[in-house]
């Protein structure tokens, strides 16, 4: 393959120069090399690549396709060569997170790149709705996935997927809270029922596709406000809603703190009954069988710290 690739870069170098010639002296090389270069790609191939002119060489019409496809793979050779070459195989950091938006995340990233900042590394982070996280892990786009899901949906939010496919582990447990602004009439209440914070405009944050076209929404354990509710996959959004309108915001206790702005309360709700309440869970996901890389780890070791817990150590090996 790497004398196929020496051949590739011969025969491009003798379309950018349209001669052999002038391409046998760019690249240090004979013309009876170059030559003997292209024509061998053109006998394993089974195609005639160049046709020579007066004035130097010309593509044929399969020659033009050809060439099309050996720059797609010569890119592609360098992206191996840079990626994966022995030096930086061995130094290379990769993290991929889907997420929820949640307060703390991104400095648990940072945390993960000050420990990694000498190695060549590449981070990716994606903030998205639930299910998309968790799509994201099983297409294996994202190396880790953080979601919120509460005790009621604990059994049914993955009925789409397969969910037998992740290893999910719980890192957090907290009751709901409602997010209000300087115009809602709750603004100086210590605590909240939901039978009260339904009778207000209600912003949802980061709902799935089909809930926010009002294909399906259990009103039951959600308590929203079904005649007046807007959706928005962003922070920003929801807070600039919250500062001018009497509406209320469910939340994570691990969402309030991406507010900026100091004027947005945040009020605990108390169930009318102590019958089962609702309560949420903080989970981080990973496809079941991989194993956790070094970053990983380390990411997750601040996940937990972050929590003052300690990352469970029979989880650094396959899991």
């Amino acid at each position: 393959m790497a004398v196929k690739i020496k051949q590739l870069e011969y025969l491009l170098k003798v379309v950018e120069c349209g001669s052999i010639s002038k391409a046998a002296q760019q690249l240090f090389v004979s013309q009876p090399s170059l030559t003997k270069a292209i024509h061998g790609l053109e006998e394993e191939y089974k195609v005639q690549i160049l046709v020579r002119k007066a004035r130097g060489v010309e593509l044929t019409v399969e020659g033009k396709n050809f060439v099309h496809y050996a720059r797609g793979v010569l890119t592609a050779a360098q992206a191996l060569e840079s990626n994966f070459s022995t030096y930086q195989a061995a130094e290379r950091s990769r993290l991929f997170v889907a997420t929820q938006q949640l307060d703390f995340v991104h400095e648990l990233m940072l945390r993960t790149y000050l420990q990694n900042q000498d190695r060549s590394l590449h981070y990716n982070l994606v903030e998205t709705d639930r299910n998309d996280v968790t799509r994201q892990v099983l297409d294996g786009k994202a190396d880790l996935g953080l979601l919120v899901r509460s005790n009621f949906d604990a059994k049914t939010y993955l009925w789409h997927t397969e969910a037998r496919r992740l290893n999910i582990h719980v890192v957090a447990k907290a009751g709901v809270y409602v997010c209000v602004g300087p115009f809602s009439p709750y603004y100086n209440r210590r605590t909240l029922t939901y039978g009260e914070a339904e009778q207000c405009l209600c912003v949802v944050l980061d709902m799935e596709e089909a809930a926010t076209q009002n294909l399906f929404i259990d009103n039951a354990h959600n308590h929203f406000n079904m005649q007046k509710i807007i959706f928005f996959n962003s922070v920003n959004a929801c807070e600039h809603f919250l500062l001018h309108t009497d509406a209320v915001m469910y939340a994570a206790k691990w969402v309030v703190g991406c507010f900026h702005d100091r004027r947005i309360r945040t009020i605990p709700i108390v169930p009318e009954s102590d019958d089962n309440p609702t309560r949420n869970e903080l989970l981080w996901l990973k496809r079941a069988g991989d194993p956790l890389t070094p970053p990983e780890i380390q990411f997750l070791k601040h996940l937990y710290l972050h929590f003052g817990k300690q990352f469970p150590m029979h989880l650094e090996g396959t899991i």
